[in-house]
């Protein structure tokens, strides 16, 4: 019984032996991994600190850029009140004008009646000029010819 109690005790030493290379191996592996996973993080840490780097400059620049813009569109903001104003000015020019030619045209409507009237009178007494003009040229020439019988 002792024999067996030895046997027993040998299978159980060497079952643990197995099962503490057994967790040996897996812990080195283990190991292995976490430092390989440890390297990738510092590089990713390093390529992240690389790349926030530049959104850095970039925002930054950005930034500039937007405020030379605004600057910028501050200045060109008084020529574009001016150009409305000039725009405001053409339309009231332009609406005076169009008035203007309004009433000159009822004017004209309002006088051509007078002005018809006019000329037909200074046509009428252009053709009693000369009418008479005809007239007395031909009494003189009548009386010319007359003395001329005698």
């Amino acid at each position: 019984m002792i024999v067996i109690l030895y046997i027993g005790v040998l299978i159980a030493g060497i079952a643990l032996l197995v099962i503490a290379i057994s967790v040996s191996k897996t812990l080195k592996s283990t190991a292995q991994t976490m430092e390989e996973v440890s390297k990738s993080i510092e590089k990713i840490t390093v390529e992240v600190q690389g790349i926030t780097d530049q959104t850095e400059k970039l925002l930054d620049k950005t930034n500039d850029l937007l405020e030379d813009v605004n600057g910028k569109v501050g200045k060109v903001d008084p020529v574009f009140d001016a150009v409305g104003d000039i725009g405001t000015s053409l339309l009231g020019l332009s609406q005076s004008v169009r008035q203007l030619a309004t009433l000159a045209t009822n004017k004209v409507g309002e006088n051509e009646a007078r002005l018809a009237q006019a000329v037909s009178i200074s046509n009428s007494i252009l053709a009693f000029r000369d009418k008479f003009k005809a007239n007395k040229s031909a009494k003189q020439a009548a009386k010319e010819a007359h003395e001329e019988t005698f």
